[in-house]
């Protein structure tokens, strides 16, 4: 019996296993539901989501919940994050440094100096909330 020669490019060939190998499928909804669509609905699909806060298959199992009258939790989560808009970040930091600065107030007693700094964390905060509950 002659041994089989192997050149540097080539990788041995192993054996197959006699047991197949487990599928593993990523946790998440069981059915996948494709449909053709044109391009222009499909970006308009992805910028209501984007305005929503979620992705662009969360936004349609939303809407089409809403049609046909389901209940589904499954269904109804999404499962990927969105990316938070760069403005409502930076609203949020200036927020939590103003909350840095009351709590800076308190500690030096100066109410007055705590009292603006709330204010100003109220000012900062319910504009955004507001935006979010919109979205």
């Amino acid at each position: 019996m002659t041994a089989a020669r192997h050149f540097p490019s080539q990788k041995p060939v192993r054996a197959a296993a006699t047991e197949p190998r487990p599928v593993r499928r990523p946790p998440g909804l069981p059915v996948r539901f494709v449909t053709r669509i044109s391009r222009e609905l499909s970006g308009a699909i992805a910028d209501a989501a984007r305005r929503d806060g979620v992705t662009a298959g969360a936004f349609v199992r939303r809407m089409l919940l809403e049609r046909v009258a389901i209940q589904s939790a499954a269904d109804a989560r999404s499962g990927r994050p969105v990316r938070q808009p760069d403005d409502d970040a930076a609203a949020i930091a200036a927020a939590i440094r103003e909350l840095a600065a009351v709590n800076a107030a308190i500690s030096m007693k100066d109410l007055a100096a705590a009292k603006m700094s709330l204010t100003t964390v109220r000012e900062i905060l319910i504009p955004l909330v507001i935006r979010q509950a919109r979205r």
